[in-house]
């Protein structure tokens, strides 16, 4: 009876702490979408002057004047996670939503699942973590200045191509190049 106790009060515990991520996730994500300017700038031929003459071609001919440049975005996704190695990747499928806010950060909170099992978690500038079935903690990570660095290079990269079209503007003072 003492372990069925104990079981249960683990159980309610687990689901608190995970209860905790959820809602970590989803105020990080609101953070994020708020970092949007209510103006956002617009893509100008003046931005790309400067730029290689296929790397400016590139941009005239699929980003029309006057485009808003957003500086943050909610992108939704499905497809496999794999488990494994490249002989056998053990795929689950998943579904995941990332906000990409530059350069604030990101927050990408996935789902995955095979059969019954159950794998969820997210990933920012500033944690990863991942649970098993949603009750046990398999990967817990962050806090601490390495994983904000590693993070904050990842998220640069993924907007390479829009610091370059808006250095001149906002993202100078906010982020040097």
């Amino acid at each position: 009876m003492i372990l069925l106790g104990v079981l249960i009060l683990a159980g309610l515990v687990l689901s608190a702490w995970r209860l905790l991520d959820h809602r970590a996730d989803r105020k990080a994500m609101r953070e994020l979408v708020g970092a949007q300017p209510a103006q956002s700038p617009v893509f100008a031929a003046e931005m790309v002057a400067d730029l290689p003459e296929p790397a400016r071609r590139y941009f005239l001919y699929t980003i029309e004047p006057g485009t808003p440049l957003a500086t943050v975005a909610r992108i939704r996704m499905t497809g496999r996670f794999g488990m494994g190695d490249r002989s056998n990747p053990n795929y689950l499928d998943f579904e995941a939503t990332q906000v990409l806010a530059m350069p604030s950060g990101f927050v990408w909170k996935m789902r995955a699942r095979r059969g019954l099992m159950r794998l969820s978690g997210s990933d920012s500038q500033r944690w990863t973590r991942f649970w098993l079935m949603g009750l046990l903690p398999v990967a817990r990570f962050g806090g601490d200045p390495d994983h904000t660095r590693s993070a904050g290079f990842v998220c640069r990269h993924m907007w390479k191509l829009a610091i370059i079209l808006v250095r001149t503007s906002i993202f100078r003072s906010l982020w040097p190049m």
